[in-house]
């Protein structure tokens, strides 16, 4: 709201809706959409245009696929033993092990990487539930990589 009364560019209230979903209100990634939504992005610079879901989820991509500091640091989290414990089998669909160290659990909530939903323990966030797959695979990708050969360019 503080950016639309100081320059007159609205957010559509489902857009608003989309950085909550996204986020849950983890303040950094809440300020990371809207950073992006209004000043990273060419289209949106024209004030006159409304930030939409579109451009939410636009940004919530590029946000993902660019590595932020922010989400390198959650990536370091995840080589700790006691978060990969809980958050592996979240992935895989498997339940937490039940002799999980509650101090090791609550580490994970206190982060921010893990919450209690309706459905028992749950990635905090749809941001991190596509971040941590993707780094906890990353070695195996750039193995991958390393064992196809590329296709040749056209000359």
């Amino acid at each position: 709201m503080q950016h639309t009364t100081e320059t007159g560019q609205k957010f559509e209230p489902n857009a608003l809706d989309k950085i909550w979903e996204n986020s849950q209100g983890q303040p950094w990634l809440v300020n990371a959409l809207a950073y992006d939504a209004c000043f990273e992005l060419l289209e949106t610079k024209d004030r006159s245009i409304p930030i939409t879901v579109e451009i939410i989820e636009k940004t919530k991509m590029r946000l993902i696929l660019r590595h932020e500091t922010h989400l390198d640091q959650l990536a370091d989290k995840l080589r700790e033993e006691r978060v990969r414990r809980i958050v592996e089998p979240m992935i895989e669909g498997t339940s937490v092990d039940s002799s999980i160290n509650d101090d090791d659990l609550s580490y994970a909530i206190d982060l921010g990487l893990v919450t209690r939903g309706l459905d028992g323990l749950q990635i905090a966030n749809p941001i991190y539930r596509e971040v941590i797959p993707r780094q906890l695979t990353a070695i195996t990708s750039y193995n991958l990589e390393a064992t196809i050969p590329r296709a040749p360019f056209p000359a």
